[in-house]
């Protein structure tokens, strides 16, 4: 399998985050997942005022998943790996894998994936992605041989 370029960001895992058993509360992973995106945005060249602005499209999560693999802890700091999975003709499916950095032992402790579609912000039909983010993404693209 070949890559192309990956974002990453590091995290480190809040008090305010975890439940009571010391446990990130399942939710928040899709939080850090978009935290991670607005910067991925931004590194793949798409100023965040432009991406996030009102305008002639708007870019909803149309589908959201998450794959947890191991419990995610409070003080514990982790790399979130940002891909383009997936770049379609109307929309774009991101990755974000967490992987364990705190320990020895790396370890992904899980795997979130949110689909990303563009619509027409006066019909809201959906529409082609702009050549230009389509541009800006690919670099980002996981390839498979």
């Amino acid at each position: 399998m070949k890559k192309n370029k990956t974002f990453i960001r590091k995290v480190q895992i809040r008090f305010h985050e975890a439940d009571p058993a010391g446990i990130v509360y399942f939710a928040n992973v899709f939080s850090l997942a978009h935290d991670t995106f607005e910067e991925f945005i931004e590194a793949a060249g798409i100023p965040w005022q432009e991406w996030f602005r009102k305008g002639p499209y708007f870019v909803p999560i149309r589908h959201a998943e998450c794959n947890y693999l191991a419990p995610f802890r409070p003080g514990q700091k982790y790399q979130v790996h940002a891909q383009v999975s997936r770049l379609g003709t109307t929309s774009f499916q991101m990755q974000y894998t967490f992987e364990s950095i705190t320990t020895k032992k790396k370890q992904i402790h899980a795997v979130v994936t949110m689909v990303h579609s563009f619509v027409n912000s006066k019909t809201k039909n959906k529409m082609k992605v702009p050549v230009r983010y389509q541009k800006a993404l690919q670099p980002f693209l996981i390839y498979e041989k």
